[in-house]
């Protein structure tokens, strides 16, 4: 209690360390849909997922292929996307592009 009182935290000696870590991994978890992605990701699959290609999504943003393709792979990554055509269903299902 006096850990507690302190603002510290107390973890109960029962607990096993495996708890512990899934607990954690939850807590990682409870992210609102907005902040998987930064602003700038979004801006990019906005675009992408309304046709354009990585040249000219680069030409819109100022910025080179390969940072667009970089930014493409980080949200892939984020969301476990494996295609395409999940990041676009994606931007779809969080209205992103108009369906």
């Amino acid at each position: 209690m006096h850990e507690v009182l302190r603002g510290k935290s107390y973890v109960s000696r029962s607990l096993s360390r495996e708890a512990i870590e899934c607990l954690r991994w939850q807590r990682k978890k409870l992210v609102t849909e907005e902040e998987r992605l930064t602003d700038r990701q979004r801006e990019v699959l906005q675009l992408l997922a309304e046709g354009k290609v990585m040249k000219e999504v680069g030409g819109i943003l100022n910025m080179s292929t390969r940072t667009v393709a970089y930014h493409k792979y980080r949200m892939m990554e984020v969301l476990g996307a494996k295609s395409n055509a999940e990041l676009f269903k994606y931007a779809i299902r969080n209205h992103m592009i108009a369906a």
